[in-house]
């Protein structure tokens, strides 16, 4: 994300694009947890790096051993579905885009700093005010950046049940500010959401 909305990075504009060994190792699940977890974020907004997954995706399922007829029939299946499903997902995206995608930052990008964590099943949010703001726009992204809330409020301080993360899911959040014509005016990071 930059700034306040998805932004679709082109192959020229992304240094991470151009290295394919990021993303098959990615695939292979050979990056370390935190190196894959920068990567995942990285990936929800870069196109050319969705490309690149999902040819390391491609070549890996191509690489398998072969079995006979039936196992080249179930590996086809295979990919067909895996690009099935990264096009549905980015399609999906580029749906929600449109309705989560807030005006463009007015005047000199400013940043929140912004805390938050999960407590059971209740994620709460605090931030420092931001002059000239009149409203705070709170969003929460599931792994795949898919939207899970969105709330509007004139407090420094947000607090909804989520409910359980899950095996291993992951959840990603940040907070813009509006101005009276309900234009960001700063934003925080999109921070995941740390649980205790």
């Amino acid at each position: 994300m930059i700034g306040n909305s998805f932004h679709s990075v082109s192959q020229t504009e992304c240094p991470r694009s151009v290295d394919d060994d990021l993303a098959r190792l990615y695939v292979a699940g050979r990056l370390s947890e935190e190196a894959a977890e920068e990567f995942e974020q990285h990936f929800f907004e870069c196109d050319a790096c969705a490309v690149e997954v999902e040819r390391a995706m491609e070549i890996r399922a191509a690489l398998k051993p072969r079995r006979g007829a039936g196992s080249r029939w179930r590996v086809g299946l295979a990919i067909a579905a895996t690009f099935a499903a990264v096009a549905l997902g980015l399609w999906q995206m580029q749906l929600r885009e449109a309705n989560l995608a807030p005006p463009p930052l007015r005047g000199a990008s400013r940043e929140i700093r912004a805390t938050g964590r999960m407590t059971g099943a209740t994620f709460n949010a605090s931030w420092n005010a931001i002059k000239d703001a009149r409203s705070y726009r709170v969003q929460v992204f599931n792994a795949i950046g898919e939207p899970v809330t969105r709330t509007e409020t004139s407090a420094t301080r947000f607090s909804a049940n989520l409910g359980p993360l899950g095996n291993g899911g992951q959840r990603y959040w940040k907070v813009q500010a509006l101005d009276e014509d309900h234009v960001v005016i700063a934003s925080s990071p999109l921070m995941k959401i740390a649980s205790q």
